[in-house]
């Protein structure tokens, strides 16, 4: 049987999301890194440095496996509304939901965060309806329905469970969650701003350019809002040394397939894909740092999967 452009689309998708899968436990890996090779009692390896400089090492890769289509390209065509939607997603992308996920990172458990994330499958699934009136079926609104059902388990359960009062989340309740939840709006906004796009800019060109001006977005309001002290240790060796592992494999490569999808595939496609990350997310979460799900995830998480599996099914019966 021939292999489609759509199923061809799927794989490359559900590689890159295998890839991007490994971001939140490679985060909190380099900053323990960084945390045992201080400078001047800084990690260089932090939140605004690792952004900055994996997003930049990210773009200029993808620049540079791309030069021929930004050669072939006529830039001078895109009009002004669609120059404003690559800034906003840029804007989205590059700063608001990697920011958003961070302070997840740091309120709340890892696996919250990379469970809570599901929240983004139901949520693309209902605006890829609203914008592209690509309708889902029956099947997959309950399967989605049953993914988000998972996910406040998860945060009701690990409440009623907990003997002690959270260290974080005292003065503001379920903080870390509401970060998490934040970056899956925007992430899911940012999604749906690509398939519009790629319909106008051929080849990976966006993504190189949502990712390049993020970069700068990044840049510029972290030094409004924190300073340039944040930026204290960017030219550090040991920072660059990372990074260049770090924007090359995880973001570059993670991008590459990410553009090798969206040209072949719908919105649902990428719902479907998108739902694996939990899994594999915990995995490498165990593999990376060696975090062990609780019982209140471990709950979550077999809710969540039913829900995949029931998405997985619907949907390979429309290939």
């Amino acid at each position: 049987m021939a292999v489609t452009a759509r199923t061809k689309g799927i794989i490359y998708i559900a590689i890159s999301y295998i890839i991007f899968s490994a971001d939140e436990a490679v985060i909190a890996k380099l900053i323990q890194l960084g945390q045992n090779h201080t400078i001047h009692g800084h990690n260089p390896i932090s939140f605004c440095n690792l952004l900055f400089a994996g997003s930049l090492i990210g773009a200029i890769t993808l620049f540079i496996l791309q030069y021929k289509n930004f050669k072939a390209f006529n830039f001078k065509k895109l009009t002004t509304i669609e120059w404003l939607w690559i800034l906003v997603s840029a804007l989205l992308m590059g700063f608001f939901t990697p920011t958003f996920f961070f302070f997840g990172i740091m309120y709340t458990n890892v696996i919250n965060v990379i469970l809570l994330s599901t929240l983004q499958p139901p949520l693309t699934l209902f605006a890829g309806w609203l914008c592209f009136r690509e309708k889902p079926t029956i099947r997959l609104v309950i399967a989605s329905a049953i993914t988000m059902s998972g996910c406040a388990a998860i945060v009701l359960l690990q409440q009623w469970l907990s003997i002690k009062k959270p260290v974080y989340l005292s003065s503001t309740p379920h903080l870390g969650e509401i970060y998490v939840i934040l970056g899956v709006i925007s992430s899911s906004l940012s999604t749906l701003i690509s398939f519009h796009a790629i319909k106008v800019l051929p080849g990976g060109i966006f993504n190189t350019l949502r990712m390049g001006l993020g970069a700068v977005f990044f840049f510029f309001i972290a030094v409004m809002m924190f300073g340039w002290s944040h930026f204290a240790d960017l030219f550090s060796p040991f920072l660059w040394k990372w990074m260049l592992l770090y924007g090359n494999v995880i973001v570059a490569l993670g991008m590459l397939f990410n553009d090798l999808g969206m040209q072949r595939i719908k919105v649902v496609d990428d719902v479907i894909a998108g739902s694996f990350v939990p899994v594999s997310s915990i995995f490498f979460s165990y593999l990376i740092l060696g975090i062990v799900p609780g019982i209140a995830q471990l709950i979550g998480g077999i809710i969540i999967l039913t829900g995949i599996i029931l998405a997985v099914r619907e949907q390979i019966v429309t290939l």
